[in-house]
């Protein structure tokens, strides 16, 4: 009996020591431990409620448990507590109000318990305050959420590449840049199908850098860029080392730098036009006053007798005065012989003046005029008839093999008459198309470039347009606009 009974004390006080532990915890925890019943009333609290809530543990029992959640996570709380009736763990976060009235972020865990099978099952809780956690976790999410607009909304393209090239993410407007529909078209797939296969090498140049990781770099370079509808834009890249979800990516950030190029050459060339203009005045004033004099003691010499070689020498005197004259025009600021011209008329005068030519070219001119009562403007018609007979001219020396000129001519829209000089040509390469016009930029092996310069000079004068479109071996068409009405405005 002794011995039973000593056993028994034994359990009896390692049933007190564990009780000591378990006390101890729930005294000196920080979390708050509770015994909540089903309808979420405090049964037990520890002294933790104090340093959490502001309320001593007594003062909670018999307090409902919802009337200190926030009314916005109230509804969550009562489904959380009905679920934990057919379940024997769970996890909930939500907001608690303080005795001060401010509130802080609880992760609580609930335990179904059952002290006997008589009484009903009650929620042992474990609650931690998270509140640092959570507004740490809505600080980052803000700045995601801020970064990720700033990149989406970017007027640059900007993505993010593998080591090797492969895009894995890319912003809206770099869908607009590559001209592509969904961004499933570019992402995992190398960058390099957009660039221009001459630039290949500089891209890769720059990549394999930041790689290796001897030289990183964050350089500007330029590039062109090939969208599927075959359209190119010039860009500026950057290439930055980063991290993109743990992995080690490059950052790429694209410029689209089309239009500024185009702005650039535009000024080079209004540049160019310049000193051409002044260059050429210059030399048509000095030239024009020795060949007054050389053909006037020319004639002298020819008088009453004759010459075949005189004659030769005034005809070709006549063509320089020709060649001084065009070389003025591009130095003239405006229209100086203002007139009635009938342009329907005029571009049949062109046709039939270079239909000689035409035909030993094997070229048929055809002229289609479309009203051409309606077909009047005001201008130089000398002018306008060298442009006319300039841009046919070309025409038929695009034609080696012959073919077809067709010259159309009707109004067009905001009072402008449009005139289409359309032939059967080899066509101009798309490269050599946007040089078209440029001082001392010809197609041909003998030409100067001036030609067409002037030509757009003349149409300028006339605040008209002069366009081309040429397509290889298909052909190509010279539109050119001109308003009606000049006397209103003059250049």
């Amino acid at each position: 009996m002794v011995m039973k009974d000593s056993s028994f004390v034994k359990k009896l006080d390692h049933v007190y020591e564990e009780l000591d532990i378990y006390r101890s915890v729930m005294e000196y925890s920080s979390d708050l431990i509770s015994l909540l019943s089903q309808e979420g009333k405090f049964v037990y609290a520890s002294p933790a409620s104090f340093k959490l809530l502001g309320y001593d543990p007594q003062e909670l029992i018999d307090l409902s448990f919802y009337d200190f959640c926030h009314p916005e996570d109230l509804e969550k709380l009562r489904i959380f507590l009905t679920r934990m009736q057919r379940k024997d763990f769970a996890t909930i976060t939500y907001r608690t109000r303080r005795r001060e009235g401010d509130y802080i972020w609880l992760e609580s865990t609930a335990h179904s318990i059952h002290t006997n099978q008589t009484e009903e099952a009650k929620y042992l809780c474990i609650s931690r305050d998270i509140t640092d956690r959570k507004l740490a976790e809505e600080e980052i999410k803000e700045s995601e959420e801020k970064y990720r607009l700033l990149v989406e909304h970017s007027h640059d393209t900007i993505g993010v590449l593998t080591n090797e090239g492969f895009c894995i993410y890319i912003n809206e407007t770099g869908k607009k840049l590559l001209g592509i529909t969904g961004k499933g078209e570019v992402i995992g797939k190398s960058i390099t199908n957009f660039i221009h296969p001459d630039d290949h090498r500089t891209f890769n140049k720059f990549i394999a850098r930041n790689r290796e990781g001897r030289f990183p770099t964050s350089e500007i370079f330029e590039l062109q860029v090939v969208r599927p509808d075959l359209e190119s834009k010039q860009v500026e890249m950057k290439l930055i080392p980063t991290l993109y979800k743990g992995r080690r990516t490059q950052q790429m950030i694209i410029r689209d730098i089309t239009d500024r190029k185009k702005t650039e050459e535009m000024l080079q060339k209004a540049e160019k036009l310049s000193v051409v203009g002044q260059l050429a005045a210059g030399i048509a004033h000095e030239i024009r006053n020795p060949l007054t004099a050389i053909k006037g003691f020319t004639q002298l010499l020819n008088g009453d007798n004759e010459n075949d070689y005189v004659d030769v020498i005034l005809n070709e005197l006549d063509r320089v005065e020709t060649i001084v004259s065009d070389l003025l025009v591009l130095a003239k600021p405006q229209i100086v012989n203002l007139e009635h011209v009938d342009l329907s008329e005029l571009l049949k005068s062109v046709a039939t003046l270079l239909n000689t030519q035409a035909i030993l070219h094997k070229v048929e001119i055809e002229t289609v005029i479309f009203k051409p009562k309606s077909l009047h403007i005001d201008g130089e018609r000398d002018k306008l008839k060298q442009v006319f007979i300039n841009i046919v001219k070309n025409a038929i020396e695009a034609m080696p093999d012959g073919g077809k000129i067709v010259i159309k001519a009707m109004t067009a829209q905001k009072g402008k008459i449009s005139i289409q000089i359309i032939d059967q040509g080899t066509g101009i390469p798309p490269g050599r198309l946007e040089k078209l016009g440029e001082p001392f930029y010809s197609t041909k092996e003998k030409g100067t470039g001036l030609g067409l310069m002037i030509c757009n000079k003349i149409i300028k004068n006339h605040r008209g347009s002069l366009n081309i479109k040429s397509k290889l071996n298909e052909g190509t068409i010279v539109e050119i606009l001109l308003p009606k009405n000049l006397k209103t405005k003059q250049m």
